[in-house]
This record gives structure tokens, C-alpha cells and sequence, in this order.
């Protein structure tokens, strides 16, 4: 398998929304840009059609405190070299667009996320627990 050209990937990505995407320097050893969430099924579509990527490692998210309160969640892929997509979602009502169309590996990850989060994965039917009882309490 090729590694996947960074630069390459960043040139599609802006080609394909009209923003450069901004390389988020927080995370090591992985090339990780910034994109809005309403890019993400696009984006995955291209990087499949364009570099034949479709193995996503894992989706994680974490909530960020201080000047910007907000969910970190990242999109984490190996194609002979790791990268990442990072969005940036608002604290009150998290949404992104579900990828299980695209990728449906990303059901067990969408839910873990859903479940830990409360972040919702709009256009999917339903997002079952994977992790906690049926009955947890949210909270």
C-alpha cells in the first residue's frame, strides 16, 4: 500500500471545499486537519475515490474546556501513514452527519461516541447502546 501524500490530501481538501485546511499542530507523529463538520461526508468520499482509503482506525472525541468549551472529535485513518480530521462541535446540541453510508465501520464508533458524549449522529436510524446498560440514566 502507497502512504498517502499529506500535502496531496490537504491540496484535494481545499480543492474540494475552497478553505485550506489547517493543520492542527496538538497532536505528534499524525498529520490532523481542521475541517467543519459539514464537510465530513464529502471529504470522506473523496479521500476513497482519490486515494482508496476506507480503513477508519477509530473515531474519538473529548470535551475541551476553557476559552472554548466546545467536543474534540476526530476522525483517525491509516492508509501506510496516520491521519486525522478534527471538528470542533458546540457543547449544546453536538451534531454530525452519520458515515455508516460511507464507512460502515464507523457504527461502532458512532455509538461509542454517542453513548460517552451525547453527541448525535444524524441519518442513522438509531444509535444502541455498545458500552452501558439500556437503562443508564443519562447524566
Amino acid at each position: 500500500m502507497k502512504p498517502i501524500d499529506i500535502e496531496q490530501l490537504a491540496r484535494e481538501i481545499s480543492d474540494l471545499t475552497g478553505e485550506v485546511p489547517t493543520r492542527y499542530q496538538g497532536i505528534r507523529n499524525d498529520a490532523t486537519f481542521e475541517i467543519a463538520a459539514g464537510h465530513l461526508p464529502a471529504i470522506l468520499k473523496m479521500i476513497d475515490k482519490v486515494f482508496g482509503c476506507y480503513h477508519l482506525s477509530a473515531i474519538t472525541a473529548q470535551q475541551r474546556d476553557g476559552e472554548e468549551e466546545c467536543f474534540e472529535v476526530l476522525y483517525h485513518f491509516w492508509h501506510g501513514t496516520g491521519f486525522s480530521l478534527r471538528m470542533q462541535l458546540p457543547l449544546i446540541k453536538p451534531e454530525l452527519p452519520s458515515m455508516i453510508s460511507i464507512l460502515p465501520g464507523a457504527d461502532f464508533y458512532e455509538r461509542e461516541v454517542a453513548e460517552m458524549f451525547g453527541i448525535t449522529f444524524t441519518g442513522r436510524e438509531e444509535t444502541p447502546h455498545l458500552l452501558l446498560p439500556d437503562d443508564w440514566a443519562e447524566g
